[in-house]
């Protein structure tokens, strides 16, 4: 399979649900906890007070501790960021795959209207293309 093969599959059915998700008032430590309990590699960041969703990854609890943060002190809203792709559940997996990759990013968060209803990883859309379930969520179109 191919990247464009990916185009007539849509994120609402490939989505992995949001199962790790923190408050920018969070320690770090809680955020590498749910990263852990959930086995994810991020966590979304919502708050209301919030001008939109953030994402705290693996990679920036890695900068934040070799930058010298206490992560049983130190907040997520300090180190997230607040570059996360957004797409619509109706955006086709390609579509995903080639926004990540233009931003350089590895997720992106669907919302449906101003509700975050799902992540995308661009791990799962490679082990799409390579036919590795091994590395797919639990979702409808993975045969979750």
């Amino acid at each position: 399979m191919a990247l464009t093969d990916l185009a007539d599959k849509h994120a609402r059915d490939y989505m992995a649900p949001l199962t790790a998700v923190v408050g920018p008032m969070h320690r770090l430590v809680d955020a590498a906890r749910a990263m852990v309990a959930e086995r994810a590699g991020s966590v979304i960041v919502l708050d209301p007070s919030m001008q939109g969703p953030a994402l705290l990854s693996e990679r920036d609890l890695a900068v934040a501790i070799a930058s010298g943060a206490d992560p049983s002190v130190d907040l997520v809203e300090r180190w997230m960021r607040h570059d996360v792709a957004v797409i619509g559940p109706d955006t086709s997996l390609e579509a995903a795959g080639r926004t990540m990759l233009r931003q350089g990013l590895r997720h992106c968060l669907v919302m449906d209207g101003h509700e975050a209803v799902g992540l995308i990883s661009l791990r799962y859309i490679i082990g799409l293309v390579l036919g590795e379930s091994a590395v797919l969520p639990e979702a409808p179109g993975f045969g979750g």
